[in-house]
């Protein structure tokens, strides 16, 4: 007991020993000490120029050692910004201005005490912010089932496009789509109409600006998808007819409303490319374009996920399809040429390195168009020159195919 009453004693000493050496120690100071009270001398050969939506700002930095940074200082629509520039350059840039009005800037340099310079005060007005060109040079164009919108991003700002139209039954605008891109030549297809109607579009940046609505009337192309329940089984001579799985991944999977049931054929030392396959459309129709949904889960952009293909059509088969002539090239003398086409990963990523972009390109499909000025077809034959593994195989999901079927 004593020597638990002698260890008790000890600790409790130590303590008050502690405490009174905190006592008498003092606050060290935390960060940059301050140099002195004196401000840095401004700066020189200040240069403004304007630019779309703010300014490019250039000075003469002074040679002294006590300067921590550049700072300007401005007021936007009822609000004070402040942007700060590294004294290991001699400019900085004003951005996110929706509006051209005159703004006064005051440009000062800071010390390591945080003692700012005289200021240079001068007043600027901004050239047009880059949403205002990108809305000025909206175009539309009409296409199957909906239209095409294009416009110029010279300055390749990363912007979003709104696009509304009316509800059908309440007359309200709905915001039906938005596009987001900074490629200097942006393209957009908004697909699902039929008839006549007005188009809004609001162009908008990171810094919440947003443009002028621009309104268009357009007239959509008539199409409607084509009936899958009428597409068949060709199975032309030459085209790739070996299965994996004992046959439970056939080519009528392409046409089942199904877009998680596989079609996939067997890598064989006997196939090559090109590799086809054949579709009976069932009816004759002006064909007006295509989507297919290629394999995702594991395999995005990989496998036997066609990379490059061309479509040929015809009205009628002018030899029975098990005929030597369809493994030819002689069909192609008789079958109309329908495009060249792409399946395009848009990271451009090496396989197996997947961005939510590449992700969702795959989930929704890749649309492509048919030329307007073909006749009336009704089978469609796929030639494969290429798939992401390089290896002479095909796997798809799903096709869905639009035209206009009426006689």
């Amino acid at each position: 007991m004593k020597c638990i009453y002698l260890i008790s004693k000890a600790i409790a000493g130590w303590f008050i020993l502690l405490a009174f050496a905190l006592l008498s120690c003092e606050e060290a100071p935390i960060g940059q000490t301050p140099t002195n009270k004196t401000p840095p001398p401004p700066l020189t050969d200040v240069m403004i120029e304007p630019t779309f939506g703010g300014a490019h700002v250039t000075y003469t930095l002074p040679d002294v050692k006590d300067i921590s940074y550049v700072k300007c200082e401005y007021e936007y629509k009822g609000v004070k910004h402040t942007v700060r520039s590294s004294i290991y350059k001699n400019y900085m840039d004003i951005e996110g201005l929706g509006a051209p009005e005159e703004i006064e800037l005051r440009i000062s340099l800071v010390n390591h005490s945080e003692i700012s310079s005289t200021p240079y005060i001068e007043k600027f007005l901004p050239l047009e912010p880059a949403i205002t060109g990108i809305s000025n040079s909206l175009t539309v164009e009409s296409a199957f089932g909906g239209f095409n919108l294009s416009w110029e991003n010279p300055m390749k700002v990363m912007v979003g496009i709104s696009i509304f139209t009316a509800n059908d039954s309440t007359g309200l605008l709905e915001l039906k789509d938005m596009v987001f891109s900074s490629l200097p030549i942006g393209t957009a297809k908004v697909r699902g109409f039929s008839v006549e109607r007005f188009f809004s579009f609001v162009v908008s940046d990171k810094y919440a600006n947003i443009s002028d609505t621009v309104e268009i009337k357009v007239l959509p192309l008539y199409e409607v998808e084509l009936d899958k329940r009428n597409f068949g089984d060709v199975a032309l001579n030459g085209d790739n007819r070996t299965t994996t799985s004992g046959n439970l991944r056939p080519i009528t999977n392409l046409w089942d409303n199904n877009i998680q049931t596989l079609w996939v054929t067997n890598p064989s030392p006997d196939i090559s490319f090109p590799q086809y396959f054949s579709i009976d459309l069932g009816i004759m129709s002006k064909l007006s374009r295509f989507v297919i949904f290629t394999r995702g889960e594991n395999y995005y952009f990989a496998q036997f996920t066609p990379r490059t293909f061309s479509v040929w059509g015809t009205d009628e088969l002018a030899y029975p399809p098990n005929d030597a002539y369809y493994s030819t090239g002689k069909w192609k003398g008789d079958w109309t040429f329908l495009g060249d086409y792409e399946v395009i990963k848009p990271s451009g990523s090496p396989m197996n390195v997947n961005t939510p972009e590449d992700i969702a390109a795959v989930d929704n499909g890749f649309e492509f168009e048919f030329p307007q000025d073909v006749p009336n077809m009704r089978y469609i034959r796929f030639e494969v020159h290429e798939t992401y593994s390089g290896i002479a195989a095909i796997e798809l999901y799903e096709i869905f195919v639009y035209g206009d079927d009426r006689e």
